[in-house]
Protein backbone atom coordinates (compact mmCIF):
# COMPACT_ATOMS: atom_id res chain seq x y z
CA UNK A 1 0.00 0.00 0.00
CA UNK A 2 1.46 3.09 -0.35
CA UNK A 3 1.48 6.28 1.81
CA UNK A 4 -1.27 8.98 1.55
CA UNK A 5 -0.65 12.26 0.38
CA UNK A 6 -2.46 15.16 2.13
CA UNK A 7 -2.19 18.38 0.36
CA UNK A 8 -3.96 20.59 3.36
CA UNK A 9 -1.12 22.41 4.45
CA UNK A 10 -0.20 25.71 5.38
CA UNK A 11 1.21 26.78 2.68
CA UNK A 12 0.23 24.15 -0.36
CA UNK A 13 1.41 26.17 -2.87
CA UNK A 14 5.58 25.13 -1.78
CA UNK A 15 4.66 22.00 0.31
CA UNK A 16 2.68 18.37 0.47
CA UNK A 17 2.46 16.75 3.38
CA UNK A 18 3.28 13.25 3.04
CA UNK A 19 2.33 9.93 5.12
CA UNK A 20 5.29 7.60 5.50
CA UNK A 21 4.34 3.85 6.46
CA UNK A 22 4.41 2.47 10.01
CA UNK A 23 7.88 1.70 10.88
CA UNK A 24 9.05 3.15 7.39
CA UNK A 25 12.78 4.15 7.61
CA UNK A 26 15.61 6.47 5.86
CA UNK A 27 19.26 5.83 5.69
CA UNK A 28 21.31 9.11 6.71
CA UNK A 29 24.61 9.96 7.75
CA UNK A 30 27.69 9.06 6.49
CA UNK A 31 27.23 5.73 7.99
CA UNK A 32 23.74 5.18 6.23
CA UNK A 33 22.05 4.84 9.49
CA UNK A 34 18.50 3.93 9.34
CA UNK A 35 16.00 6.04 11.04
CA UNK A 36 12.22 5.27 11.68
CA UNK A 37 10.28 7.98 10.63
CA UNK A 38 7.45 9.61 13.01
CA UNK A 39 4.16 8.76 12.19
CA UNK A 40 2.85 12.46 11.12
CA UNK A 41 2.11 13.67 7.77
CA UNK A 42 5.68 15.13 6.60
CA UNK A 43 6.07 17.95 4.87
CA UNK A 44 7.76 18.15 1.52
CA UNK A 45 8.33 19.72 -1.77
CA UNK A 46 5.71 18.77 -4.42
CA UNK A 47 8.98 17.77 -6.90
CA UNK A 48 10.26 15.14 -4.51
CA UNK A 49 6.95 12.98 -4.99
CA UNK A 50 7.19 12.90 -8.92
CA UNK A 51 8.95 9.73 -8.64
CA UNK A 52 7.22 7.63 -5.67
CA UNK A 53 8.55 8.12 -1.82
CA UNK A 54 10.50 11.15 -1.12
CA UNK A 55 14.17 10.51 -1.17
CA UNK A 56 15.88 10.89 2.13
CA UNK A 57 17.71 14.21 1.65
CA UNK A 58 14.12 15.61 0.32
CA UNK A 59 12.76 14.44 3.93
CA UNK A 60 15.21 16.26 6.20
CA UNK A 61 15.44 19.83 3.28
CA UNK A 62 11.58 19.63 3.72
CA UNK A 63 11.03 19.16 7.49
CA UNK A 64 13.77 22.07 8.14
CA UNK A 65 12.11 24.50 5.12
CA UNK A 66 8.89 24.21 6.73
CA UNK A 67 9.52 24.28 10.19
CA UNK A 68 11.88 27.66 9.84
CA UNK A 69 8.42 29.10 8.33
CA UNK A 70 6.33 27.92 10.61
CA UNK A 71 7.83 26.84 14.02
CA UNK A 72 4.00 26.84 15.46
CA UNK A 73 2.82 23.93 13.35
CA UNK A 74 1.02 21.00 14.15
CA UNK A 75 3.33 18.22 15.03
CA UNK A 76 6.03 21.08 15.14
CA UNK A 77 8.05 18.51 18.13
CA UNK A 78 8.21 15.64 15.83
CA UNK A 79 9.81 17.46 13.07
CA UNK A 80 12.17 19.00 15.43
CA UNK A 81 13.32 15.51 16.88
CA UNK A 82 13.47 14.05 13.29
CA UNK A 83 15.65 16.75 12.45
CA UNK A 84 17.67 15.94 15.94
CA UNK A 85 17.72 12.12 15.34
CA UNK A 86 18.62 12.01 11.38
CA UNK A 87 19.47 15.49 10.25
CA UNK A 88 21.61 16.84 12.36
CA UNK A 89 23.73 19.16 10.27
CA UNK A 90 20.23 21.32 9.85
CA UNK A 91 20.47 22.14 13.60
CA UNK A 92 24.16 23.30 13.10
CA UNK A 93 23.14 25.52 10.40
CA UNK A 94 20.22 26.71 12.48
CA UNK A 95 22.41 27.57 15.56
CA UNK A 96 24.84 29.43 12.48
CA UNK A 97 21.95 31.59 11.27
CA UNK A 98 21.22 32.67 14.45
CA UNK A 99 24.45 33.53 14.96
CA UNK A 100 24.53 35.70 11.72
CA UNK A 101 21.34 37.40 12.51
CA UNK A 102 22.47 38.81 16.04
CA UNK A 103 24.78 40.67 13.87
CA UNK A 104 21.78 41.93 11.56
CA UNK A 105 21.09 45.79 11.26
CA UNK A 106 18.21 45.98 14.40
CA UNK A 107 14.46 45.21 11.72
CA UNK A 108 11.76 43.29 12.78
CA UNK A 109 12.42 41.29 9.76
CA UNK A 110 15.34 39.53 11.49
CA UNK A 111 14.31 39.84 14.89
CA UNK A 112 11.27 37.62 13.50
CA UNK A 113 13.65 35.12 11.50
CA UNK A 114 15.62 34.70 14.97
CA UNK A 115 12.48 33.99 16.95
CA UNK A 116 11.36 31.15 14.53
CA UNK A 117 14.32 29.85 14.79
CA UNK A 118 15.30 30.02 18.49
CA UNK A 119 11.59 28.23 19.09
CA UNK A 120 12.94 25.59 16.91
CA UNK A 121 15.07 25.20 19.36
CA UNK A 122 13.22 25.16 21.93
CA UNK A 123 11.18 22.13 20.72
CA UNK A 124 14.36 20.53 22.03
CA UNK A 125 15.32 22.15 25.01
CA UNK A 126 12.34 23.59 26.55
CA UNK A 127 13.58 23.56 29.52
CA UNK A 128 16.72 26.21 28.34
CA UNK A 129 16.32 29.21 30.82
CA UNK A 130 19.07 30.99 28.90
CA UNK A 131 16.83 30.22 25.57
CA UNK A 132 13.38 31.09 26.78
CA UNK A 133 15.32 34.45 28.07
CA UNK A 134 16.41 35.20 24.75
CA UNK A 135 12.78 34.23 23.53
CA UNK A 136 11.43 36.61 26.00
CA UNK A 137 13.91 39.55 25.09
CA UNK A 138 13.22 38.90 21.36
CA UNK A 139 9.66 39.35 21.38
CA UNK A 140 10.08 42.87 23.97
CA UNK A 141 12.01 43.94 21.40
CA UNK A 142 9.96 43.14 18.54
CA UNK A 143 7.40 44.97 20.25
CA UNK A 144 9.13 48.36 20.59
CA UNK A 145 9.57 48.22 17.00
CA UNK A 146 7.74 50.91 15.31
CA UNK A 147 6.30 48.97 12.81
CA UNK A 148 5.23 46.16 14.66
CA UNK A 149 3.25 48.40 16.95
CA UNK A 150 -0.37 47.09 15.65
CA UNK A 151 0.89 43.75 16.99
CA UNK A 152 2.86 45.09 20.33
CA UNK A 153 -0.05 43.42 22.43
CA UNK A 154 0.61 39.92 21.42
CA UNK A 155 4.52 40.28 21.40
CA UNK A 156 4.52 41.60 24.79
CA UNK A 157 2.10 38.74 25.82
CA UNK A 158 4.49 36.42 23.94
CA UNK A 159 7.43 37.75 25.49
CA UNK A 160 5.74 37.67 29.19
CA UNK A 161 5.04 33.92 29.14
CA UNK A 162 8.77 33.06 28.12
CA UNK A 163 9.43 34.91 31.50
CA UNK A 164 7.29 33.51 33.63
CA UNK A 165 8.25 30.42 32.50
CA UNK A 166 11.99 31.09 33.75
CA UNK A 167 10.52 32.74 36.98
CA UNK A 168 9.51 29.13 38.36
CA UNK A 169 12.81 28.16 38.71
CA UNK A 170 14.58 31.56 38.93
CA UNK A 171 12.33 33.81 40.81
CA UNK A 172 15.70 35.99 41.78
CA UNK A 173 16.34 36.32 38.24
CA UNK A 174 16.87 40.65 37.69
CA UNK A 175 16.86 40.34 33.93
CA UNK A 176 13.64 38.76 33.99
CA UNK A 177 12.06 40.65 36.82
CA UNK A 178 13.16 43.96 35.18
CA UNK A 179 11.66 43.21 31.83
CA UNK A 180 8.14 41.96 33.16
CA UNK A 181 8.26 45.12 35.16
CA UNK A 182 8.50 46.91 32.10
CA UNK A 183 5.83 45.47 30.51
CA UNK A 184 3.49 45.85 33.33
CA UNK A 185 4.22 49.76 33.36
CA UNK A 186 3.57 49.51 29.56
CA UNK A 187 -0.17 47.86 30.26
CA UNK A 188 -0.72 49.80 33.08
CA UNK A 189 -0.11 47.99 36.03
CA UNK A 190 2.01 50.31 38.17
CA UNK A 191 1.69 48.68 41.08
CA UNK A 192 2.82 45.46 39.67
CA UNK A 193 5.81 47.34 37.94
CA UNK A 194 6.84 49.09 40.99
CA UNK A 195 6.64 45.76 43.23
CA UNK A 196 9.06 43.75 40.17
CA UNK A 197 11.43 46.67 39.97
CA UNK A 198 11.59 47.00 44.26
CA UNK A 199 12.85 43.25 43.68
CA UNK A 200 15.68 44.16 41.40
CA UNK A 201 16.64 47.43 43.36
CA UNK A 202 17.13 45.37 46.76
CA UNK A 203 19.77 43.05 44.87
CA UNK A 204 21.25 46.10 43.13
CA UNK A 205 24.97 47.56 43.92
CA UNK A 206 24.91 51.09 44.76
CA UNK A 207 25.56 53.39 41.77
CA UNK A 208 23.96 54.72 38.60
CA UNK A 209 21.91 52.17 37.66
CA UNK A 210 19.83 51.65 40.98
CA UNK A 211 19.87 55.17 41.54
CA UNK A 212 17.83 55.51 38.66
CA UNK A 213 15.39 52.79 39.06
CA UNK A 214 14.69 54.21 42.46
CA UNK A 215 14.06 57.51 41.11
CA UNK A 216 11.89 55.68 38.37
CA UNK A 217 9.88 54.00 41.09
CA UNK A 218 9.40 56.73 43.14
CA UNK A 219 7.75 58.76 40.54
CA UNK A 220 5.57 56.25 39.23
CA UNK A 221 4.10 55.98 42.79
CA UNK A 222 3.43 59.55 43.27
CA UNK A 223 1.80 58.66 39.76
CA UNK A 224 -0.64 56.52 40.94
CA UNK A 225 -3.00 54.62 38.41
CA UNK A 226 -2.59 56.02 35.34
CA UNK A 227 -5.52 57.19 33.12
CA UNK A 228 -4.61 54.96 30.12
CA UNK A 229 -2.02 52.22 29.63
CA UNK A 230 0.67 53.33 27.84
CA UNK A 231 0.04 50.53 25.21
CA UNK A 232 -2.75 52.18 24.34
CA UNK A 233 -0.44 54.84 22.37
CA UNK A 234 1.00 52.03 20.67
CA UNK A 235 -1.70 50.39 19.64
CA UNK A 236 -3.29 54.00 17.96
CA UNK A 237 -0.11 54.42 16.05
CA UNK A 238 -0.60 50.99 14.69
CA UNK A 239 -4.17 52.03 13.91
CA UNK A 240 -2.91 55.34 11.98
CA UNK A 241 -0.65 53.36 9.89
CA UNK A 242 -3.38 51.14 8.81
CA UNK A 243 -5.49 53.95 8.43
CA UNK A 244 -2.66 55.47 6.60
CA UNK A 245 -2.09 52.45 4.05
CA UNK A 246 -5.72 52.23 2.78
CA UNK A 247 -4.91 56.10 2.26
CA UNK A 248 -7.34 57.01 4.99
CA UNK A 249 -4.76 60.15 5.21
CA UNK A 250 -6.54 62.71 7.08
CA UNK A 251 -8.01 59.55 10.15
CA UNK A 252 -3.95 58.67 10.20
CA UNK A 253 -3.22 62.24 10.98
CA UNK A 254 -6.00 63.27 13.40
CA UNK A 255 -4.92 59.51 14.93
CA UNK A 256 -1.17 60.74 15.48
CA UNK A 257 -1.85 64.39 16.40
CA UNK A 258 -4.10 63.19 19.11
CA UNK A 259 -1.17 60.82 20.56
CA UNK A 260 1.13 63.65 20.43
CA UNK A 261 -1.01 66.09 21.70
CA UNK A 262 -1.64 63.90 25.08
CA UNK A 263 2.46 63.53 24.89
CA UNK A 264 2.40 60.21 27.06
CA UNK A 265 4.08 58.41 24.27
CA UNK A 266 6.46 61.21 23.14
CA UNK A 267 7.68 61.65 27.02
CA UNK A 268 8.18 58.36 27.89
CA UNK A 269 9.54 56.87 24.29
CA UNK A 270 10.31 59.90 22.16
CA UNK A 271 12.33 58.11 18.47
CA UNK A 272 12.32 60.00 15.43
CA UNK A 273 10.02 57.62 13.24
CA UNK A 274 6.96 58.93 15.46
CA UNK A 275 7.62 62.38 14.23
CA UNK A 276 8.31 61.25 10.82
CA UNK A 277 5.13 59.43 10.55
CA UNK A 278 3.34 62.41 11.93
CA UNK A 279 4.82 64.51 9.39
CA UNK A 280 4.18 62.65 7.04
CA UNK A 281 0.38 62.28 7.66
CA UNK A 282 0.99 66.07 7.97
CA UNK A 283 1.82 66.40 4.65
CA UNK A 284 -0.18 64.01 2.70
CA UNK A 285 -3.28 65.99 4.59
CA UNK A 286 -2.18 69.10 3.58
CA UNK A 287 -0.90 70.80 6.94
CA UNK A 288 2.73 71.53 5.36
CA UNK A 289 3.71 74.03 8.16
CA UNK A 290 2.63 71.45 10.84
CA UNK A 291 4.49 68.82 8.75
CA UNK A 292 8.08 70.57 8.85
CA UNK A 293 7.63 71.05 12.50
CA UNK A 294 6.99 66.89 13.17
CA UNK A 295 10.14 66.43 10.83
CA UNK A 296 12.40 69.78 12.58
CA UNK A 297 11.48 67.11 15.96
CA UNK A 298 12.37 64.00 14.02
CA UNK A 299 15.87 65.41 12.93
CA UNK A 300 16.32 67.19 16.78
CA UNK A 301 16.10 63.00 18.26
CA UNK A 302 18.12 61.61 14.78
CA UNK A 303 20.19 64.25 12.87
CA UNK A 304 21.35 61.78 10.53
CA UNK A 305 17.46 60.10 9.85
CA UNK A 306 17.54 60.45 6.08
CA UNK A 307 13.58 60.08 5.35
CA UNK A 308 13.21 62.85 7.48
CA UNK A 309 15.67 64.60 5.68
CA UNK A 310 14.43 64.21 2.64
CA UNK A 311 10.64 64.36 3.32
CA UNK A 312 11.76 67.82 4.85
CA UNK A 313 13.74 68.96 1.34
CA UNK A 314 10.68 67.99 -0.53
CA UNK A 315 8.14 70.45 1.79
CA UNK A 316 11.18 72.69 1.11
CA UNK A 317 10.69 72.42 -2.40
CA UNK A 318 7.63 72.34 -2.81
CA UNK A 319 7.41 75.70 -0.95
CA UNK A 320 9.77 77.56 -3.46
CA UNK A 321 7.44 76.59 -6.38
Amino acid sequence: MSPKLNEDSLDPNNFLLWCPEPEQAVNVGPEQAPCVLPQVPLPVRPAALEEGDPSADAIGQGVYDYLRQFPDCPHNAAYAELLRDAYPHFLSDLGSQILMLDHKEVDSYYIRRKISYMKILSLLDGDNSGLLQRLGIEYYNLSQMFTEFGECRQHLLKAMAYFYRILKHQPANLTVLNYLAQIDYLFGDYPAAIARWRQVIDRLEEGPPRQALTEKVEQLSADGVPEYPLIDDYELIGAAMECYGRGEIAEAATTMDIIEERGKFTASFPCPEFYYFLGICRSKNGEQGGAFEALEKALELDPDYPLAREAMDRILEEGKA
